[in-house]
């Protein structure tokens, strides 16, 4: 299952600094668009693509141990606002240098930033409050790229392969074979716990984001991130207020603390720098299988780290069905960008 580029993922946008020369030999690595990140050298790309999605993975189990020490829209409010005040200072010269665009296109940047980042994340840690666990939430979110590839044919009239169909529907069908407890076939008489339909709703908001992206500004990623941070700062604020008025203040102790810097900066920050630093160097259709990891990591990561979650026979076959479509979706994609480049040469 391809993670389609920034123009349709919820990545960050690498338009803007992706000028190689088309004709440069693909299996050679591309020059780093960011070189060093803070005075340190980048590992080497595929080292990069083994830890995206190790760190994404881990944004499942901080949501769930973050409960215990602060509510939803506390985390959600400080790990934007540690985040903006991190990309503020190590990414000033550059926001400063795109500001023209960004004032140009506030309103996009607000809204795609307050939904993708803001009321996503507000709803992700709402489910883990709820008792949704990180293995179901981990199947669940599998869905984003799917979804993705259906609407896109709807709306933009991208026409997928037949297997990348194919594969929509087998996920979608281990999807519903965890959501219902392996009893798919009475979906209709099943009453979805809490906690898994709002991970169906976080799904749906981040495919939203994803296919928005199609219309991003061409600016530095940093800079459209800086953006994204500070419009989903803006959104979580009343939430956080009315948290507030309601329990009281409320700070987090050290645990806290730490958990929230992790969140802003390796998985906020870091892992979509990796990732686009990879997409750069050694292209997109490369780099983004690696990213069909997430849901085996995640549900790996649920029984690691938790022990009242455990791989059942279920979760098995819903991860195996999705892993299953993830294969033909890849497959029809493969042979749908072959067939372009045979009809285009």
């Amino acid at each position: 299952m391809s993670t389609p580029t920034p123009s349709s993922t919820g990545k960050p946008s690498v338009q803007s600094c992706n000028r190689s020369n088309p004709n440069t030999n693909r299996n050679q690595p591309k020059p780093s668009a960011t070189g060093k990140l803070a005075g340190i050298k980048l590992p080497s790309p595929y080292v990069m693509l083994l830890l995206a999605p190790l760190l994404w993975a881990t944004s499942n189990v901080t949501g769930k141990l973050g409960k215990g020490w602060l509510t939803p829209y506390e985390m959600t409010f400080w790990r934007w606002g540690i985040a903006t005040l991190v990309l503020t200072f190590f990414a000033r010269s550059i926001i400063k240098q795109d500001w023209y665009i960004i004032k140009q296109h506030w309103l996009w940047l607000f809204v795609v930033g307050g939904g993708g980042f803001a009321l996503f994340n507000i709803l992700l840690y709402s489910a883990f409050s709820l008792g949704a666990s990180v293995i179901n939430v981990s199947i669940i979110t599998a869905l984003i790229p799917f979804g993705v590839i259906f609407f896109s044919a709807v709306i933009y009239k991208d026409k997928p392969h037949l297997l990348q169909w194919v594969g929509i529907a087998i996920a979608f069908f281990g999807v519903l074979w965890v959501l219902t407890k392996g009893q798919p076939f009475l979906f209709d008489q099943y009453s979805l716990a809490l906690g898994d339909s709002l991970a169906l709703v976080t799904t749906g908001i981040y495919v939203a984001y994803s296919i928005a992206l199609r219309h991003a500004p061409k600016i530095h990623w940093a800079s459209m991130m800086w953006a994204m941070c500070v419009a989903g700062l803006i959104v979580a604020t009343p939430f956080y207020g009315y948290d507030l008025l309601s329990n009281g203040v409320h700070f987090p102790d050290w645990r806290g603390w730490l958990m929230l810097i992790y969140i802003a900066i390796f998985i906020s920050l870091i892992s979509k720098l990796f990732y686009m630093e990879s997409v750069i160097q050694i292209g997109a259709d490369r780099a983004s299988l690696a990213m069909n990891l997430l849901p085996v990591f995640g549900a790996v990561m649920g029984v690691l780290f938790f022990a009242d979650e455990h791989m059942t026979l279920n979760h098995i076959i819903a991860l195996s069905l999705v892993m299953l479509g993830i294969g033909c979706s890849e497959y029809g994609a493969t042979r749908r960008r072959k067939f372009k480049m045979v009809s285009t040469s």
